[in-house]
């Protein structure tokens, strides 16, 4: 991060006390702070109903928009915020474009997965179809599988299952 852009708003990822999540996000929300907590809805079914829950995508982090300076203050109003991811002794952001795709994935429905690894990129392609179209980004095999990858920064990199029809080769 430049010197210049260091009190500009970023998406940081704060790590969070072991389920206070929703508690955290709704802290957060009466004090105005931009933050995203991403949840998938999934229907959990026993012998006598079915219910559907919010289940949380990536465990113990939430997204928190803001300037740095502000980092400190959000962190000694909200104690559950334990942390911020770092690496290489420098506070983590990811990227604007990143995090818009990363909702996207989310918002989508499918099964979103994380992994620590770094990903090969491979072919450049464009989602043609689905709730990601228009999306451009890399095609990355995973497991043998193919799969869409969008990079987190120190997080690691969300993935998620894409039908090899609904993408063109840029």
């Amino acid at each position: 991060m430049t010197q210049n852009s260091r009190d500009e708003l970023h998406w940081y990822v704060g790590c969070v006390r072991s389920c206070q999540e929703k508690n955290v996000a709704r802290t957060l929300n009466s004090m105005a702070v931009e933050h995203y907590l991403p949840v998938r809805r999934e229907v959990h079914r026993w012998s006598d109903r079915r219910k559907v829950v919010e289940c949380l995508v990536i465990p113990r982090f939430i997204f928190i928009r803001c300037r740095n300076s502000e980092r400190a203050p959000i962190m000694d109003a909200e104690p559950r915020i334990t942390r911020f991811l770092a690496s290489a002794g420098e506070v983590s952001v990811v990227r604007d474009t990143e995090m818009e795709t990363f909702r996207r994935m989310v918002e989508g429905g499918g099964a979103v997965r994380l992994s620590d690894r770094p990903l090969a990129p491979g072919d450049r392609v464009r989602v043609m179809s689905g709730p990601l179209t228009g999306l451009e980004c890399d095609l990355v095999s995973v497991g043998g599988g193919r799969c869409l990858a969008v990079s987190l920064g120190p997080l690691g990199t969300a993935t998620m299952d894409l039908d090899l029809e609904s993408v063109e080769k840029i």
